[in-house]
């Protein structure tokens, strides 16, 4: 995990505690995840939540929620443009002769 700014502000034990958190939460979530190609969006999601936990007093307590919220929002997100996809894959109907 990258050092940034906030993270920096944690103490070493705390920081040692989030980092463990992260790691357990996003692994539990991308095997969960059957679809690869969605792996990358939730590992950017873990990123973005972490990096906004840490902004906060409590970041401990923060991120599981906003880690969560982000991760099903991208992963409903990949399963729509899929279905989008799919479905322009779709034959149209023959047309009917009169």
């Amino acid at each position: 995990m990258e050092t940034t700014e906030p993270e920096a502000r944690m103490s070493h034990e705390v920081a040692r505690w989030f980092g463990i958190l992260k790691q357990r939460l996003l692994l539990r979530r991308l095997n969960e995840t059957p679809d690869p190609a969605t792996h990358l969006l939730i590992i950017r999601q873990a990123n973005d939540a972490a990096f906004l936990a840490c902004l906060t007093q409590y970041p401990l307590l923060t991120f599981p929620c906003l880690f969560e919220e982000r991760a099903a929002a991208a992963t409903d997100r990949a399963r729509r443009q899929e279905r989008r996809y799919w479905n322009s894959l779709e034959l149209p109907a023959p047309a009917c002769a009169a």
